[in-house]
């Protein structure tokens, strides 16, 4: 067979799966609900205005998105991290090679992982999967090769993973009642793309400039199902890219179709698992698409805004009631809103030419029905006052609060599950990229174990051979558990159990932002003080060394001297002694001669 006749042949058979995969959808109605879906919590939930009802008020009290938003958060309110380890337990002081190379292999994905998670911005990949899950109950990510990235200053590569986040309205199962993605036959993912670059990319794929010239623009954006994909700017400017991914031998196949043309020949990708990762936010039987909240609160989010509507719309009529007229008797162009303009009333006594006319009253038990159904549809939707945090009571302190999230939020951790399932996913999908993508050295940044960033080298290819195993590890990341950590941080500080370096090391970067500068100010001031002490040392050290006999002697001189200076201190005294008697006897005597 020729080449020709065998791309005819598979641009045929991509079409026929696509067009089989999207009648099964549009059997199922996903391409009318899950657009339906989005609509409702953009807060497009009535439909267009008659001329009977153009004057019903429209309000939106939109708990779809208020549901949607603190599930979501929920579920991300934690830090995911990914732990590679050699799959067979392993002595970590062995000199064994093999062994050293397996340590290394698990440390070396861990680290990088964590660098990965940041360049690929993950968390916002997160994000918009869990939107998407928690609307229409299926989230998707797809990996890819981007071929266009390049770095490098000592070690320059070409080449890098990529990700996006996939609508499960432009892809398509071979099996959808199988839930596992790695045991689908095929699967296809729809893109609208503009019409010169698929001709562009084409060309560069070997594609001729003739045939490239036949890929034009269509209009199958019809298909798309939602209101921002239905219209573009210009008509037949884009056309649809089908990528489909298969199994032949063992190992990953892709190939690229758009019109009639194969713009990216079939290809071994290398890979033993799909590029692709799916979440279901509740499961559904016999599918791998899953189930949505709007599905279930669409009727009551309908019935809340009709009610409140109702509410609206008779509070205007009593503040405001209608006048009813006579035309005979009252003028109706000179009815106005002034006080001080009088309406003209030219009625006979006993007839009446204009009067308010009295609504009918509310029902009052409609204020507590509409109370009623909020209260229940977040309770049933595990999203009550307690799991938000909304407590109108102020007796409570901060651990009480996080208790009682604790307790209402236990519905909603078999959706954690199954997003740590999807991680744990990825990560396998991340391995495969490293070990098969990743054949040349490049120097990349990553964290060691107190957060601080090196440059190492890395290239998955030397571990391709190596079994390793992935956990995925589960960290707090709430501003509750940055409190307790101060709290925890605060007592030990008391106690004196710390000092006040480490008190600073493991604080919260978010509680204490210039934690760094007080560190580096702290490490300054101990360094002068060391180098003092080292000074004050020195000069101890290089005084004169005192010899203990010529001290012994000296301090005998010093006695010797202070006995001779009180020896003859008692001399004089004993010589004044005399002197003085001498005098009081030459005084007796001339007394007596007297």
């Amino acid at each position: 067979m020729s080449e020709a006749q065998s791309n005819i042949e598979l641009v045929g058979q991509v079409d026929k799966r696509y067009l089989e995969g999207k009648s099964y959808m549009r059997s199922k109605g996903y391409l009318d609900a899950w657009p339906l879906y989005e609509r409702m919590k953009a807060g497009d939930q009535w439909p267009a205005a008659t001329d009977r009802t153009r004057s019903l008020p429209r309000p939106v009290f939109n708990l779809i998105d208020f549901i949607s938003n603190h599930k979501v958060s929920t579920v991300m309110n934690e830090n995911v991290k990914m732990l590679f380890s050699p799959q067979e337990a392993v002595d970590e002081t062995s000199d064994d090679p093999a062994v050293q190379v397996a340590i290394e292999a698990g440390d070396s994905f861990t680290r990088y992982s964590d660098t990965v998670w940041e360049n690929i911005k993950q968390d916002e990949l997160n994000e918009e999967a869990l939107e998407s899950a928690s609307n229409t109950g299926t989230g998707i990510w797809h990996y890819f090769w981007d071929t266009s990235a390049k770095g490098g200053l000592t070690r320059p590569w070409i080449g890098e993973m990529d990700g996006e986040t996939l609508d499960p309205i432009n892809v398509f199962f071979g099996n959808p009642q199988q839930r596992k993605v790695q045991r689908q036959p095929f699967i296809i993912i729809t893109h609208r793309e503009m019409v010169e670059s698929v001709r562009e990319e084409a060309i560069a794929n070997g594609l001729s400039k003739e045939m490239a010239t036949t890929i034009n623009g269509d209009s199958d954006q019809n298909d798309e199902g939602y209101d921002g994909a239905r219209k573009e700017v210009g008509q037949g400017t884009k056309v649809t890219v089908k990528t489909m991914y298969w199994r032949k031998n063992g190992q990953i196949m892709f190939c690229k179709v758009a019109g009639s043309q194969i713009i990216k020949q079939p290809t071994f990708t290398g890979f033993k698992l799909y590029p692709l990762a799916v979440m279901q936010w509740k499961r559904r039987k016999k599918s791998i698409h899953g189930i949505g909240d709007a599905e279930g609160i669409i009727p009551n989010q309908r019935a809340i805004n009709l009610m409140l509507a109702m509410s609206v719309l008779s509070s205007q009529l009593t503040g405001w009631p209608k006048m009813k007229i006579n035309p005979n008797y009252v003028n109706q162009n000179q009815i106005n809103n002034d006080p001080s303009q009088p309406i003209i009333d030219t009625s006979p006594p006993g007839e009446t030419g204009a009067e308010y006319m009295v609504p009918g009253q509310m029902a009052p038990h409609i204020p507590k029905l509409i109370d009623a159904f909020i209260d229940y549809t977040k309770t049933l939707s595990s999203a009550q006052d307690a799991a938000t945090g909304d407590m109108q009571s102020g007796n409570l302190n901060a651990s009480a609060i996080m208790l009682l999230q604790k307790a209402a939020g236990v519905p909603i951790e078999s959706i954690k599950k199954r997003f740590y399932r999807a991680m744990e996913d990825v990560g396998r999908i991340w391995e495969e990229f490293w070990k098969t993508k990743y054949n040349t050295a490049r120097r990349v940044a990553m964290k060691n174990d107190d957060g601080e960033e090196y440059a190492q080298d890395f290239r998955g290819t030397d571990f391709a051979d190596i079994g390793l195993n992935l956990k995925i590890d589960i960290g707090p990341s709430s501003s509750y558990s940055e409190q307790l950590m101060m709290a925890s941080l605060d007592k030990l500080y008391d106690k004196q159990a710390i000092s006040t370096e480490q008190y600073l090391k493991y604080a919260p970067k978010n509680v204490v932002p210039f934690k760094d500068r007080l560190l580096k100010e702290l490490e300054q001031q101990q360094q002068e003080a060391l180098q003092q002490q080292q000074i004050e040392q020195q000069a101890v050290v290089q005084q004169p060394q005192v010899d203990p006999r010529a001290e012994a002697a000296a301090q005998m001189e010093q006695q010797m001297a202070l006995k001779e200076q009180s020896h003859q201190h008692s001399m004089e005294l004993e010589q004044l002694k005399g002197q003085n008697a001498q005098a009081v006897a030459a005084s007796k005597q001339i007394g007596g001669a007297g």
